[in-house]
């Protein structure tokens, strides 16, 4: 007995192992489209799931069926929907992404089957079940309408309708009657008590599985009171997923102030986790209420076919802008503005007549557009060919597309991977990248302009990933292309090999100058003969106070006549732009027909401006920028002149040859391409006819007499920097006895600077051989560009820690914090501002904890790194959030945790780029409220050259704070590098010539035009042979003599460290010997 129940266990217990298969009584039939499906094998249920045969429900809604024999796995493809399912596997693919089923695809007398319910849907198809006469019924795609109007609900809730993201709470969220799109008597859904930008709502289960491969248009109205903002819709995943608090594509537009406004966005669903509709703000200052209504989604069902290449390559993505009415599904970078991208039908590469993607009003060749989310995860392993048209008009230039990585990641900012194509004028022009995706990081594609002339404008077209390629994978950044080893010269005696190769001499009459071959403006215009004045002296002054002045708009700016002392004009138009405008013309200085009547068809003319940036303008630099126009007086507006002007605080002249046309008389300065304000003087044309060519006309605008040779300022800071910068050092040298040993030989050799020479330093420090040897030989100071900010660091501190480790290993000891802190408007995103600080800022002590907590611990773990020095605050002329709610004290409080953490050895700096009034006034308040800081950052962005010894004087200004100062972020934006290199050795001279300042440290050294030593491939720029050739020849000192009958050596040298060598009667060492501006400087070496 016992053993008939062990077996009766034994059978029970291997039958439960097994999924139980129900071939029914009934026939289970299958009907597509109203239509029966005939199978050679009946459909069977496995654990009350339907399974019919693979290769009949495939080919029955349309798709290709293929099958691996080796994997015995199946695949379906129908339009750009990818399913694959493996034998006794229960997880399948559906466009590379894992789908967990409940049964997977079984073999049957011979035949696959597969779960029914799981193909049809994932082919966009509708599935029921009619139990009574167990009959699957199946409707491919058909149009669909959603449609969410308030008015009659009386409920609508938290993980039911909606759920919320960026911790914002339920209770803030209501149906309301104060405002009503539907018909001004009904319900919105309000959004109230925001506190953040990033307090989102995300209606649930709006897109399924079913819907891949369709196209969605979705419409809803907005509502906020009594202010302006940008507000966001894109399409989420659930909590916990990828795209749960960054959409994998979003619109965006701007709501007006009290009145309901339409955002309207095209949506293609191609990820089955994206099941969310969302809404939030854009970067934008926090509104505390907003309004939703009358949301519509709709499709006319259809799944968009995949197309191909000629050369068969399998199309991923494409962005063709014809049907848009808007597009966000991009980032910006290199500090260029969103306002400045728009969908234009000013050119257009697919039909002629529809839209391209417009980049204007481009001030820096860094200013880049980056596509979101082209590249996932699942792309890992696969090759893409990315093909993208670009047009510029009226100039030729190259420009760059490459991979990137999103914000504040490795990637961001240079691609890991790029090609480069020199797109023809007027013409479209086709660039092409074949890149391997091999870092999940990386999801963006990019384009900006290479190491030419800054563009202001150029278009974007018919840009396509395919996946698969026709040519080889060229090697990803830091890759070595012939495979040659790289040595890198690690450090461990803290003798880092500096360069010691020169063309010049040690002198200052050996200083490197570039373009001494080439011909000032003055020389140029003096060779001239008299040409006709048609406008000159204060025209553009009496243009606007005049008959003719322009009529504009006082809600974009205002314009005003200013006097100007010292200038060849006594009166100028100083013009106030409150926003920038899309296009710029919309508020521009109008002046009139100057030419009309004044030039014949041919005459070759002059056209001079002056131009200076009182505050406003591009970025950090603070450049200002306009736009001079000639053009043609009616018609079409064809131009004869269209250029840009871009300058900082200094008055500089420009110049515009070009040949008359008739009736081209029209002229007029645009001015809304910034928040600005700058001053327009000195507008003149002169017409010399047809005897001059026009080539012999001066077109250098940004040459400048204090950059000459004979300057008199220079020679000034050259002595200064004698008397400051070096100190008289003694060496004594003595036998085992003690006495004194005359005739003794002594070198004195320097290998270190005090002074601190740096840079910014990034993640190829870790990787790129190149890179580090560059940095090696260059610098002896450092800071990271990126991976000591806040959030950054939070994010991977480790990485932050081998980047230090790796620099020090370069021989660099010299490291600074960059930074602390930020009091700016968070942004999502941001580098600056942890997500959750916003929600703090009304609760003092918990917001001074955060901070307390996050000064307290980077400090701490970065001691063995940066033992002194940080940057406590930046930017707060301009960023002051926190500091508005409870006024400079809070400032105090923050240098006092920093104190605290530092110590009194800490070395505690405010670092700005301002150089307004506002700054001083910054800096008075700081004083009178006590904060506690001993340097202030002088950042140092330019675009255009000043007079150094403006420069100087502003460094006086701010030393009469008794703080010591430092040049924190130098870059020069210019495609002129030979005019880049002589402003900076000039800048370099002046920083050096003032005793305040204890280091220089340049913003990144390879890359942009802006980064003045190498290009992205290590090509040297003439600014290096600057650089080396006064830090470390005219700058340095090496000396040899012998002692007197004292026993003493004594040379004059600059303060930094030294090997010194002592050598009398067969004897030798070597010591080395920190001479330091505040040491003794006098050293016995013992021959013993």
């Amino acid at each position: 007995m016992k053993k008939l129940l062990s077996l009766i266990l034994c059978i029970m217990m291997i039958l439960s192992c097994f999924s139980c298969v129900s071939f029914a009584d009934q026939d289970i039939k299958i009907i597509i489209n109203g239509k029966n499906l005939e199978m050679d094998q009946n459909p069977i249920i496995v654990d009350s799931r339907t399974l019919v045969p693979l290769r009949a429900i495939f080919e029955a809604l349309g798709a290709t069926v293929t099958w691996d024999d080796a994997t015995k796995c199946a695949t379906g493809v129908l339009g750009t929907t990818t399913v694959s399912l493996q034998i006794n596997n229960t997880v399948a693919k559906v466009n590379g992404n894992d789908v967990t089923l409940d049964v997977g695809a079984q073999i049957v007398n011979s035949r696959t089957l597969v779960p029914v319910r799981f193909i049809s849907e994932s082919l966009g198809c509708k599935v029921d079940w009619e139990d009574a006469t167990k009959t699957v019924i199946i409707t491919s795609s058909q149009p669909t309408s959603k449609k969410i109007i308030f008015d009659d609900l009386t409920s609508f809730e938290n993980n039911k309708d909606y759920v919320l993201g960026g911790a914002y709470k339920a209770e803030n969220v209501s149906l309301s009657s104060e405002v009503d799109h539907t018909t001004g008597s009904g319900k919105s859904l309000k959004l109230g008590n925001r506190t953040s930008t990033s307090h989102r709502l995300k209606l649930k289960d709006v897109f399924t599985p079913s819907d891949i491969g369709k196209t969605f248009t979705i419409k809803a109205w907005i509502y906020i009171p009594d202010a302006t903002s940008l507000i966001d819709v894109g399409a989420y995943s659930a909590t916990g997923t990828e795209y749960a608090m960054k959409p994998i594509s979003l619109a965006e537009a701007n709501v007006g102030k009290n009145e309901w406004t339409l955002i309207e966005y095209t949506y293609t669903h191609e990820n089955p986790i994206v099941t969310q509709l969302g809404f939030d703000q854009g970067a934008s200052k926090t509104i505390p209420t907003f309004y939703i209504d009358d949301i519509e989604i709709t499709s006319d069902g259809n799944i968009q076919s995949t197309p191909s290449d000629p050369n068969g390559l399998k199309l991923k993505k494409s962005y063709k802008f014809d049907d848009l009415s808007s597009f966000n599904a991009f980032v910006l970078g290199g500090g260029y503005k969103a306002e400045n991208v728009s969908l234009s039908s000013e050119v257009d590469h697919t039909t002629g007549s529809g839209k391209s993607l417009k980049l204007g009003n481009r001030t820096s060749t860094s200013h880049r557009l980056k596509l979101k989310d082209v590249f996932t995860s699942s792309d890992i392993g696969k090759t893409f060919t990315i093909k993208a048209w670009v047009y510029v008009p009226d100039a030729i230039s190259l420009i760059e597309m490459g991979a990137y990585s999103t914000t504040n990641t490795q990637y961001a900012m240079e691609p890991i991977a790029s090609s480069e194509v020199k797109a023809g004028k007027n013409e479209w022009t086709q660039i092409t990248l074949v890149y391997k995706h091999e870092n999940e990081i990386i999801t963006q594609i990019g384009f900006d302009q290479g190491a030419s002339k800054t563009v202001p404008v150029f278009y974007i077209d018919d840009v396509e990933i395919y996946e698969g390629a026709t040519e080889a994978v060229p090697p990803s950044s830091g890759q070595v292309e012939d495979k040659e080893e790289i040595k890198v010269n690690y450090v461990t005696d803290g003798h880092r090999p500096v360069p010691t190769n020169f063309t010049k001499g040690k002198n200052y009459e050996d200083l490197i100058y570039y373009g001494l071959d080439k011909k000032t403006p003055q020389q140029l215009l003096a060779a001239l003969p008299q040409g006709t004045q048609v406008v000159g002296g204060n025209f553009i002054a009496e243009t606007v106070t005049g008959a003719t002045q322009d009529r504009y708009d006082p809600n974009h700016g205002k314009l005003e006549v200013i006097d100007v002392l010292n200038m060849p004009f006594t009166k100028a138009v100083r013009a106030t732009v409150y926003n920038p405008l899309e296009p710029a013309y919309t508020f521009q200085l109008s002046l009139g027909t100057p030419l009309a009547g004044k030039a014949e068809e041919g005459d070759v003319c002059l056209l001079k401006l002056w131009m200076r940036t009182q505050s406003g303008g591009q970025g950090e630099a603070q450049m200002g920028s306009v736009m001079v126009v000639v053009e043609e007086n009616g018609g079409q507006h064809k131009k004869t002149i269209a250029a840009n002007v871009t300058n900082a605080r200094e008055w500089k002249e420009f110049y515009f040859p070009f040949v008359f046309k008739d009736n081209y008389t029209h002229a007029t300065i645009r001015l809304a391409y910034y928040s600005q304000v700058v001053d327009l003087g000195g507008y003149e044309i002169i017409n010399y006819g047809k005897d001059v060519k026009i080539e012999d006309l001066p077109t250098d605008s940004l040459s400048a007499p204090y950059l000459a040779p004979d300057a008199k300022w220079r020679k000034e800071a050259w002595d200064r920097i004698e008397k400051i910068r070096k100190g008289d050092f003694k060496v004594i040298v003595k036998d085992s006895n003690g006495n004194v040993i005359p005739n003794a030989k002594v070198d004195v050799n320097m290998y270190e600077h005090e002074f601190e020479w740096g840079v910014a330093v990034n993640t190829p420090v870790l990787s790129d051989a190149n890179y580090q040897n560059k940095l090696s030989e260059n610098f002896n100071a450092a800071v990271l560009e990126n991976h000591n900010k806040w959030t950054y660091y939070e994010k991977d501190p480790e990485l932050a820690k081998s980047i230090l480790k790796r620099i020090q290993e370069l021989g660099i000891e010299k490291i600074r914090g960059h930074v602390l802190l930020w009091d700016r408007e968070w942004i999502e995103g941001s580098s600056a501002t942890p997500d959750d600080l916003p929600s703090l800022h009304n609760d003092k002590a918990a917001l001074q904890k955060r901070i307390k907590d996050h000064i307290d611990g980077i400090t701490s773990d970065l001691k063995p790194y940066i033992p002194y020095e940080w940057d406590v605050l930046n930017e707060a002329v301009r960023h002051h959030v926190i500091r508005d709610i409870y006024g400079v004290g809070i400032v105090k409080e923050w240098f006092d945790m920093a104190r605290e953490a530092m110590g009194e050895d800490g070395i505690l700096y405010y670092n700005d780029f301002d150089r307004t009034e506002g700054e001083f006034t910054l800096l008075q308040e700081y004083v009178d409220a006590g904060v506690d800081f001993d340097g202030i950052g002088v950042q140092s962005h330019y675009g255009s050259p000043e007079n150094p010894e403006s420069i100087y004087e502003h460094f006086e200004k701010l030393s009469k704070y008794g703080k010591r100062l430092k040049v924190t972020e130098y870059d020069f934006s210019s495609t002129d590098f030979e005019l880049q290199a002589n402003f900076s050795r000039d800048f370099m001279i002046t920083a050096f010539s003032h005793e305040a300042i204890d280091g220089f440290i340049m913003w990144g050294f390879r890359g942009a035009d802006k980064y003045i030593l190498y290009d992205k491939d290590y090509n040297p720029r003439p600014s290096l042979a600057v650089w080396q050739d006064l830090i470390y020849n005219k700058w340095w000192t090496d000396e040899s003599g012998v002692t007197d009958k004292s026993g003493a050596f004594n040379v004059r040298g600059y303060y930094g460290d030294y090997d010194v060598t002592a050598s009398a009667n067969g004897k030798s060492k070597t010591v080395t010997a920190k001479f330091y501006k505040a040491n003794n400087n006098t050293i016995e070496i013992v021959l013993d």
